[in-house]
């Protein structure tokens, strides 16, 4: 068999060697330098190992696979959603995606620092989405989102908390349109969207519960009532007697528009701010509450009264004690007062069930012999003889 010619490439112009396969263009310093990158493409190409596409860039990328993958989430959180991306593709937007590395996405978590651990979990979540999605589109070979050293801020928590014992008292003084939504929120846990759609209807004093089934989200500004995001969402509230005689007279719908109907967004956000301005005057003082906050208090409220944890995940609409134990669950000075006494009651109960042993002392005698005292008074005479034996034996 005749020997293979050894195949030699032009020297071009400004030095360098270029061949050319299937399209794509090698370059190299020698012949053999750009010839062994030309067969190391046909080894790639043969293994699987060839990204289908090298030009392609984040932002390109991004704009395409968010509809694709995020076409069934919420308006809110689609929208949520575009500003993340929209934070990495500033940073690293222009990028080929095959060719970000950890250190670039180290970068992007820059533009993280001070937000919430929330917001940054989603963010990250986000992230990771995208690129294994690339990966497996043949468009990247590793996540640089994955990388030990590119792990994002730890973010700012408890942002929402439990509001105080003056203002559950204001809130059940203080007379109001948004009053009753209030106290729902506060002693039922209902979100601002599942008391929006709240009616009369779901109240049933007979049975002392309340049907959690549906609840509003805003496109825009425009009220829709969707189901609960999760089946867990769907649930019986118990209604206690703090809130009950508020219960008897609702109306058809516990939060309306002033004209009726469903609220807008803009309209909520108005009726909370007079009842803030409300409580404000009540108080002698400013008072500022957001929704959510009466939401985190229902759930601390729980958890101090010693509420079994999967009965309150079942009020709280959750199917994970997680969330319940990391965001909604806040220790107060109250509950350590109470795990403190309830322990000294524990201690103090083994210690009264506890007899202590007999105490004995050694004390000299006046024969320089050691003498036993024993507290016990029917052990003294047998204690005596034994020493007086001890003595003739010696």
């Amino acid at each position: 068999m005749p020997r293979q010619k050894k195949q030699r490439l032009k020297e071009r112009s400004d030095g360098r060697y270029k061949c050319v396969y299937n399209g794509r263009q090698f370059y190299g310093a020698t012949s053999e330098e750009a010839l062994a990158k030309r067969e190391e493409y046909k080894r790639q190409e043969a293994t699987g190992e060839v990204l289908r596409e090298v030009n392609l860039t984040v932002s390109a990328y991004a704009k395409k696979w968010l509809p694709l993958h995020k076409a069934d989430v919420s308006p809110k959180c689609y929208r949520d959603y575009k500003k993340q991306l929209e934070a990495l593709t500033a940073v690293i937007g222009d990028m080929k995606i095959h060719t970000v590395t950890v250190d670039d996405a180290a970068a992007v978590w820059i533009h993280f620092a001070g937000y919430s651990a929330s917001t940054i979990h989603r963010a990250k979540m986000l992230y990771v989405a995208l690129f294994d999605s690339a990966i497996e589109n043949d468009l990247c070979r590793k996540n640089p989102f994955r990388g030990r050293f590119a792990q994002p801020p730890k973010g700012t928590t408890g942002s929402h908390r439990c509001i105080t014992d003056e203002e559950k008292r204001l809130i059940l003084t203080t007379s109001h349109r948004v009053q009753l939504a209030a106290l729902i929120m506060l002693y039922a846990g209902l979100r601002r969207g599942e008391v929006l759609a709240l009616t009369h209807d779901d109240i049933d004093l007979d049975a002392n519960t309340i049907i959690i089934s549906k609840a509003v989200r805003f496109v825009g500004n425009q009220p829709v009532t969707v189901a609960p995001k999760t089946a867990a969402g769907v649930r019986l509230v118990p209604i206690f007697s703090t809130i009950r005689p508020y219960l008897k007279n609702a109306p058809e719908r516990i939060l309306s528009a002033q004209k009726g109907g469903e609220m807008t967004d803009t309209a909520f956000r108005r009726a909370w701010d007079s009842y803030l301005h409300a409580l404000s005057v009540s108080a002698g003082h400013p008072v500022s509450i957001r929704p959510h906050d009466l939401r985190h208090t229902y759930c601390t409220m729980l958890r101090d009264a010693g509420v079994d944890m999967k009965q309150a995940m079942l009020w709280m609409g959750h199917s994970d004690e997680k969330m319940i134990l990391h965001v909604y669950d806040h220790i107060n000075e109250k509950r350590t007062q109470n795990s403190v006494s309830q322990v000294e009651k524990l201690l103090e109960k083994v210690q009264n069930e506890v007899q202590p042993p007999p105490i004995i002392t050694i004390l000299p005698d006046t024969t320089e012999e050691k003498s036993i005292s024993v507290s016990d008074s029917d052990s003294e005479g047998h204690a005596f003889e034994s020493h007086r034996a001890y003595q003739r034996k010696s």
